[in-house]
């Protein structure tokens, strides 16, 4: 998502509104950290960044910082450990966003997207009907149509030990 803000200018001729004349404009490209309640509630919003409107989506030190924003704003006792997960897309995907989230003493559980690349599809083409087993809500139910199975060996080089 993005969110673009104009400041009010003049009226300007056509010519004026060529992108090198267009007038100050701000675009951001915000990054956010929301708590989830669980199927019974609802979540919340705790932590956010305006980030430039030319930031990656897998910078690293942005997701490091909104994840660090959001675990202050949640109470002390839920700030580490593995009953706090935290949950991100491809963005947030990369070996040092992952390596920051399984640092010794951090202890948190942690769920991220990533880039299907031809290795890890060759891989998972590779794992047998039966070590595939049903994907379960954090509520504990069935996850209608998702099944999960565990990748390791030479498809996790470079990833943190235990992922």
């Amino acid at each position: 998502m993005s969110l673009r803000q104009e400041w009010p200018a003049a009226r300007r001729s056509a010519a004026a509104w060529s992108p090198a004349s267009a007038g100050p404009a701000v675009a951001h490209t915000p990054a956010a950290g929301l708590t989830d309640h669980g199927g019974g509630g609802s979540g919340e919003p705790v932590a956010g960044l305006l980030r430039p409107g030319n930031a990656g989506s897998n910078t690293v030190a942005d997701h490091i910082a909104t994840a660090q924003l959001a675990l202050v704003q949640l109470p002390k006792k839920y700030r580490r450990g593995r009953q706090t997960l935290i949950r991100t897309d491809s963005g947030g995907g990369t070996h040092e966003f992952v390596a920051w989230l399984a640092q010794r003493g951090r202890w948190l559980s942690y769920s991220v997207g990533m880039t299907i690349t031809d290795a890890i599809h060759q891989a998972v083409l590779k794992i047998p009907p039966a070590a595939w087993t049903v994907a379960v809500e954090p509520e504990g139910g069935i996850r209608d149509g998702a099944w999960v199975a565990e990748l390791d060996g030479d498809v996790l080089k470079g990833w943190p030990k235990g992922m």
